[in-house]
């Protein structure tokens, strides 16, 4: 049997066939259109959107544009957890906020304690070498009188932003652009294909991204660097008993608190820490940057942080669904799209349902079990034995990997047979006001 013409398509009324091969763009819509415009916005989407941390120092521009790509790729396969690590930076912020207000400090804003959460301030001492502290840090360092208020305008932080409207507007244009397109066609029952769902998702996931980092710089590099006469050791003797305990990335780790219970992205950096880490900050102690998982609301996750966070994933991996009954180039492409997407879901499902059971059992099962008694599951998590980690998270991240993995790679392959309906453009005048 002959490949089907998506061409004819337009003079007759049987419209549920496959296009085979690829299709040029005599009329309608071709697949370089379609390959193109998905491309483009999922490079925008996943480039733009990153308001990274500032690098360790002295890496140079190719470093940092290493960097960068290696986030862009992570943003590409993974919007979603992006998302959640931007939501709770955001909280982080908005903490920051509210805690130098009841300090006295009303001018401290949300872009300066995205700044300070970016490793944008450096504290610089008698004693101990030049180390960043988040904002939390700070807060407590000016509490205790250890430190004076930063007094820095967001104009000088806006300084060291190197490429912030511009950018940011350029792919707004361009995923409204997509985005409005996609609910035509779905208005007018025509087929999108499976690059232009995961395209969509993604956008849902930009969208949310770009909100949440409104006020955080974007391609920052430089930190400011601020002074004190205090010894970091005067602070830990004042500090008392929890103070103690050695420091893993700087001499303020006290201040810090454990991961939220809560939290739905912590325990994918848990696991990913097992597997490989992805997001190391430096060999050197105190480090010289703050990782950008490493950001933690002080107060912890709020409920309704943690409704969102459902929410917005369920969004997400439901959008991937409207292609559950499509047409695919075969019937094994078919299987492994739903398989894909009900394991991503399934993930989702299973840990929301053993985020209860781990909050209730966390401190009893440590008591028993563990040398020290800890009070959330990741803390309970972080006292395995290294091969216990590695045989519980390694599975989780796999299927994880490898579902999301797939999703991407059909999006490409099944371009070489798509429904003929995923070639009728969309007919604007329907949309248009009758005169």
């Amino acid at each position: 049997m002959a490949p089907l013409n998506p061409m004819l398509a337009y003079n007759t009324p049987d419209l549920s066939g496959l296009a085979q091969g690829w299709v040029p763009k005599p009329k309608g819509r071709g697949t370089l259109n379609i390959l193109l415009s998905c491309l483009t916005t999922i490079f925008l989407c996943s480039w733009s959107v990153l308001c990274l941390n500032i690098p360790e120092p002295g890496g140079g521009r190719w470093s940092f544009l290493k960097y960068k790509l290696r986030w862009q790729l992570f943003a590409i396969f993974f919007p979603e957890v992006l998302t959640s690590m931007a939501a709770e930076q955001w909280e982080s912020a908005n903490q920051s906020v509210q805690t130098f207000k009841t300090l006295g400090y009303p001018q401290w804003t949300m872009r300066h304690a995205f700044f300070a959460d970016m490793g944008g301030f450096m504290l610089q001492s008698p004693d101990a070498p030049l180390f960043p502290v988040d904002s939390q840090q700070l807060a407590y360092l000016v509490e205790k009188n250890y430190l004076q208020y930063p007094g820095i305008d967001k104009e000088t932080i806006g300084d060291r932003n190197k490429a912030d409207g511009f950018a940011r507007m350029v792919t707004s244009v361009q995923f409204t652009w997509f985005f409005i397109q996609c609910i035509m066609r779905w208005q007018q029952r025509l087929d999108l294909s499976t690059l232009e769902i995961t395209t969509f998702a993604t956008i849902l996931a930009t969208l949310n991204s770009l909100f949440f980092w409104y006020h955080k710089p974007l391609d920052a590099e430089k930190p400011i660097i601020l002074s004190t006469e205090c010894r970091i050791a005067d602070v830990l003797i004042e500090a008392g008993d929890r103070a103690r305990k050695p420091y893993s990335r700087t001499p303020l780790d006290f201040i810090k608190p454990p991961p939220a219970s809560t939290s739905i992205v912590a325990p994918f950096w848990f696991g990913m820490g097992v597997v490989c880490d992805f997001d190391k900050e430096s060999h050197s102690r105190p480090i010289k940057r703050i990782g950008n998982t490493k950001t933690r609301p002080p107060a912890g996750i709020t409920t309704r942080e943690t409704i969102y966070g459902i929410l917005f994933e369920a969004v997400y991996f439901g959008v991937h669904f409207v292609g559950w009954n499509q047409l695919y180039p075969t019937r094994a492409e078919l299987y492994l799209w739903r398989i894909s997407n009900l394991v991503l879901l399934g993930l989702l499902v299973v840990y929301l349902v053993m985020i209860p059971i781990g909050v209730v059992s966390a401190r009893p099962f440590s008591r028993r079990w563990q040398t020290n008694e800890v009070s959330t599951p990741l803390e309970v998590a972080a006292q395995l034995p290294k091969w216990a980690q590695v045989m519980i998270h390694v599975p989780i991240v796999a299927m994880y990997v490898a579902a999301r993995s797939y999703v991407l790679l059909e999006g490409l392959i099944s371009l070489r047979a798509l429904p003929l309906k995923a070639y009728v453009d969309i007919n604007w005048p329907n949309f248009l006001p009758h005169v």
